[in-house]
């Protein structure tokens, strides 16, 4: 799940590397962004309910809501967006916490990264429900994208 990000070489604020960044694990905020990478959008990203449902259904609501969240921006004559440090932060622990209630974390998976020597074991995908996930992010659009900086 981030094997294909970091090979791209993306470079945030201050030429920081994505790579470098997720060296103990990948840290975004929705699967969708991530904090120091501002105009960054991820589909399907880490943190996000991805491989555990139905990727064309997880492909077109990130597609929409990216767009959403574009539109939103244009009309406000916005430049950037990122996910804040603290919603990063957050959405980080409530990922790993609702792993943490099942067996996933114990199992030596490639849903823990085991499957690459040396690579951090962080639970990946958000595995609270596609149909949450959703109305999380619906939810996060009609409040203004909350857990974000817009400049």
């Amino acid at each position: 799940m981030t094997g294909p990000l970091n090979r791209i070489a993306i470079h945030g604020r201050d030429g920081l590397a994505l790579a470098s960044k997720w060296s103990a694990g990948p840290q975004t905020y929705l699967g969708t962004c991530a904090q120091g990478f501002p105009n960054l959008f991820m589909v399907t990203g880490p943190g996000s309910p991805s491989v555990l449902g139905n990727m064309p259904t997880s492909i077109e609501q990130h597609v929409d809501w990216i767009c959403a969240c574009s539109e939103h921006l244009r009309a406000r004559g916005a430049a950037s967006i990122e996910a804040t440090q603290q919603a990063k932060a957050l959405w980080g622990a409530q990922v790993q916490e609702l792993a943490a209630a099942t067996l996933f974390p114990q199992a030596d998976s490639w849903y823990m990264g085991a499957n690459i020597p040396g690579k951090p074991r962080v639970f990946l995908p958000y595995i609270g429900g596609f149909g949450t996930y959703r109305r999380l992010c619906a939810d996060i659009a009609a409040q203004g994208y909350p857990g974000f900086n817009i400049r």
